[in-house]
Formats: structure tokens, sequence, C-alpha cells
């Protein structure tokens, strides 16, 4: 127990300041910008992003206001920065109003698109409009098939092989038990075709193409060369192929005691190349968050899988030894051992999926309402189950009464259950982009109470209040108020705004914000007798 203790201070040190990330890119500004009405052109049209975006599948075209489609050249990634797409014209453009239509990858491999209207010189009028939508609906049925299988397949390989390892440490398995050599091979099939299946998976959503056009070659060579994700999967395939010998040889040759170890390796770096991609890819600290991630699939991996291998694989097994006390002793021997590691495995989960709750979700308003959110909440009941179902069966393993029965298989299946949700969590835009309205009050060394209220504290138009009082009571003599908003991370610069009062100790006004992320703001407040009112705020605007 003292080791687990010191397991936990350990990781929990890892995750006390984690660092924010959005699921997608968003835009942070454009030339020409939204809505713009401008006499002369830019001499090339550029999007700057909130990330990095990926070398492969984007786009920039433009359209005049009846459809026609405007010549720009092929667009790039500048080579100033790998976060803004850029073009240039193509020929003379008459005045009008036209649309910029978008498309890239962002870092963490999912697709966005959208338009940008503007208007160029006084022959048209050009009317306000939504110059911003993000393409990342809920999953489909097939993308969420694929990656709930290679999640399941990650669990059956590595339990099997921690089943060998760890808990029987026979290394006659496989020979005394013709399922557990099914079982291993057809866990190992469900791998290779779930990683392998990624490849056109990864296509379809890239490309923006069905499953008809999948396997066209120059969609998939654009992949492999263009993306993170094809690095990735090259060096996936290499390791399925490695772990493939490593298993078959296994087999031929059972008392090698090298050869089930480097298995388990294997498949552990096939979980780290999960790891790292997805929503991990656009978190400042990379390294912390994809270490968090391989131990949180690797720890509900060996949970998972060490269950279904006592399920499938330990009755037969017991029932092999010869006298009736034996198969008790057998059985339930291994069970208590299991007990130990799925504990550990628990405090793991828990640990790190708190850390990758930090890093997605920045408020109770968008846990609850957000899908991302929502789908976290609906994990988070599942696993509960799952633990309280484990407790049952640790307390059946100390008295060792009955077989564990069905409360096991229901285990399983949420287990089951909870990585479908997983899967689904990996594919949709994280809880970041809407954080919800912003509301705060802090009380300064002279007693008197700032709030700040920013709605909808999200990119684009907002509204910003600030309300002064002292003892409860609104503070009458303000001469000025100022606020200073600035990026907290130093991208983008400064804005200031003076603020109207209304109404008694109550300023407003509206501002446009146009990066998403941790912002700082100073409330600076001049009363008639020139005393100083000052309070500092750290908010945290969303990109929706």
């Amino acid at each position: 127990m003292k080791n687990y203790l010191w397991l936990v201070i350990s990781l929990f040190t890892l995750f006390l300041y984690p660092a924010m990330a959005f699921g997608h890119a968003t835009i942070i500004s454009s030339n020409p910008s939204p809505n713009e009405a401008m006499d002369t052109l830019p001499e090339k049209i550029s999007i700057q992003f909130s990330e990095n975006i990926q070398p492969a599948f984007h786009s920039l075209e433009v359209f005049s206001q009846d459809g026609q489609k405007v010549p720009v050249q092929k667009s790039a990634i500048s080579e100033q920065s790998e976060k803004i797409l850029e073009a240039k014209w193509k020929g003379t453009v008459d005045e009008g109003v036209y649309y910029i239509k978008w498309r890239v990858v962002s870092s963490d491999g999912h697709p966005i698109e959208g338009t940008i209207p503007f208007q160029f010189g006084d022959s048209a009028s050009l009317s306000d409009q939504d110059h911003s939508k993000m393409n990342a609906g809920f999953p489909t049925s097939i993308n969420v098939f694929l990656q709930g299988l290679q999640y399941i397949s990650f669990a059956a390989v590595a339990g099997i092989l921690f089943f060998r390892l760890s808990l029987t440490k026979d290394s006659r398995l496989f020979q005394a038990s013709g399922r557990a050599r099914l079982y291993l091979w057809i866990s190992y099939i469900g791998l290779a075709l779930a990683t392998f299946c990624s490849l056109p998976l990864k296509v379809t959503i890239d490309a923006g193409v069905g499953w008809t056009d999948a396997f066209n070659g120059t969609y998939i060579k654009e992949v492999l060369n263009g993306t993170s994700f094809g690095t990735i999967w090259i060096i996936q395939i290499l390791m399925l192929i490695l772990l493939f010998l490593a298993l078959y040889f296994m087999l031929e040759n059972p008392l090698n005691k090298a050869l089930p170890f480097l298995s388990f390796i294997l498949t552990a770096f096939l979980m780290l190349g999960k790891a790292l991609t997805g929503h991990t890819a656009a978190v400042p600290n990379h390294v912390l968050a994809v270490l968090m991630d391989f131990l949180h699939i690797l720890s509900m991996a060996l949970w998972m899988g060490g269950l279904m291998a006592l399920l499938v694989i330990l009755p037969g097994l017991a029932d092999r030894q010869a006298v009736q006390e034996d198969k008790k002793i057998f059985y339930w021997t291994i069970i208590q051992k299991f007990s130990r590691w799925a504990f550990a495995c628990v405090i793991i989960l828990v640990i790190s999926g708190i850390y990758s709750s930090l890093q997605h979700v920045p408020t109770i308003h968008s846990l609850f309402n957000t899908t991302y959110g929502q789908l976290l909440l609906a994990k988070i009941v599942l696993m509960t189950i799952m633990i309280v179902l484990g407790a049952w069966h640790f307390l059946k393993g100390k008295k060792q009464t009955k077989k564990l029965g069905y409360s096991a298989g229901i285990e399983l299946g949420i287990g089951v259950a909870v990585l479908l949700v997983a899967a689904l969590l990996t594919n949709v835009q994280t809880a970041m982009s809407s954080p919800g309205p912003f509301e705060k009050t802090i009380k300064t060394e002279e007693n008197n109470e700032v709030t700040l209220m920013v709605t909808p504290n999200e990119v684009g138009d907002n509204r910003i209040q600030v309300e002064l009082a002292n003892g409860g009571e609104p503070i009458a003599d303000i001469e000025q108020l100022t606020l200073t908003m600035q990026p907290a991370d130093g991208q983008g610069g400064e804005i200031k705004l003076q603020l109207q009062g209304k109404t008694k100790g109550k300023f407003t006004s509206k501002s446009i914000l146009t990066l998403p992320g941790k912002w700082n703001i100073h409330v600076h407040g001049l009363t008639e007798n020139l005393d100083s009112i000052n309070a500092d705020f750290t908010i945290f605007i969303g990109n929706s």
C-alpha cells in the first residue's frame, strides 16, 4: 500500500499546472478581415490560426457573390509561420462582394473550414455575416467502430500478455490452452485491422471524401507525407509486423523469456502511437500530455484486458488442476493478484483522467453544456460503476466463496462502453470552445469589490461589464474606468477600453476578442478624489 501511496504522490505532482489546449485551430486574424470593406486589395490573402496547421489538405479559394470562382494561386503555408495560410491573387479583380472559402487540418489532426466575406470597392454593400464555421461534427459510426475496435484490441492483446507475464507466470500457458492461443490471435487480428483501416478513415476525414475514394493513391500519399498521423501510422504498421513475429516465435519457443516481454513492449509502443495523435497534439506541454494520455490508455488496457483474460482463460486453466482444492486455490490466487494490479491501474486512470480534464474542460459550465463535457461525464459515471464492481469482486476474492459470475461480465461490458465513449471523445471538439459567460468578484485591499462580467466569453463580439462597490453599496464617484486586456501567452496586441457608466457603479463596453485562450485583464478606476481602484483578472476565452 505504501508503494501505491508514493505512486499517487508522484503522479499528482504532474498535473498541478496543466497547459490548456483547444481541440481545433481557430482564426486569430486574416487579410482581408471578416466583413471588411477595402479600397485596395492586399498583395496576397492570408489567414493566421491559433496553432500550427498541417501541410496536407489545405485550400484557399475565392468566390464572387454570384458564386463565380476568382483565380488565386494554390494555397501554401507561410515561410514565416506554420500558423499562416496564404495565397496570391491571379490577374485583376473587379469591385464587388467576395467570399474566401478556406479549409485546413489543425495540428491535432481535425479538419476545419469556414468562409470570410469581404467587400472590394464601393459597388456593393456587405452585410455582417458569420465568417467562421467549424467542421467538427459528431463522428460517424464507422469512425467510432474502428477506434473502439482499436481500444478493445489494445486491451485484449495487452491483457493476455499481462496475464502470462504477471498473473500466471506460466511459460507454457499458450501450449496448455488452445483457447488462449485463439484468443491471442483474434486480439491481434482486431488490432491489425483497426490500425490498417485508420489510414483510409483518416483520408475520408481530412480530404472530406467518402469511402469510395478512401483508397485513392493521391489522397493516401498526401496523408502519409503531409500529416503527423501519416508518419505515426507507418511506424505503427512496422510495429505490428514486429509484434506478429514476436508472438509467432513466442508460441514456437515457450521457454524463451524475452519474447513475451518484447511482445508487451511492442503493444505498449502501439498505444504510444495512439497517444501521439488527437487532442494532445495541440497541447503546449506536448511531452507531458502524451505521457499522461499513454498512461491512461495503458492502465485502462491492463484493467480491461486482464478482466477479459480472467473471464475467457482462467476458468479453463483452473479446471486443469488435478485436485479440487488446488482448483480453488489456483483460481482465487490469480484473482487476488489481478485485484492488486487493478487497484494500481485505477489510481493511474483517475490521476491521468483528471489531468486530461483540466486541459480540455476549463469551467463547470463547459462540463455540462458541451458535447465533450457531457461525454466526459458519461465516461466518469461508467468508470465509477466499474470501480464499484471491481471493489465488490475484490471483497469476493477475500471470502473466496463463489466464482466471479455475471457481475464480472457486467464490469467488462461497462468497460467496453467506456472505450466506445473514449473513441467519441477523441473525435469531438474539446470543451475549451465554450467555457461560458465569465463573472468574478475581487475584493481589493481597500475593501472595494470589483466584479467583471464577459459575455458570451468567446472569440468575436463580447459585452464587458464592470461593477464597483464598497460594503455592498455601488461606488458613485468614479471619474474614469479603464480596462487593459492582453493574451496571457503574449500573442496578439494589448486592448484598452474606456468603459461608460450607465447606472451608478456599473460600467459597460463592447469589444471584439480575436484570440482564444487565457487573457489577463487589468481594471483601473479613478475616483473624483484621484483615488485608484485596481483589480487583476485572468479569464479563458472560448473559440466557438
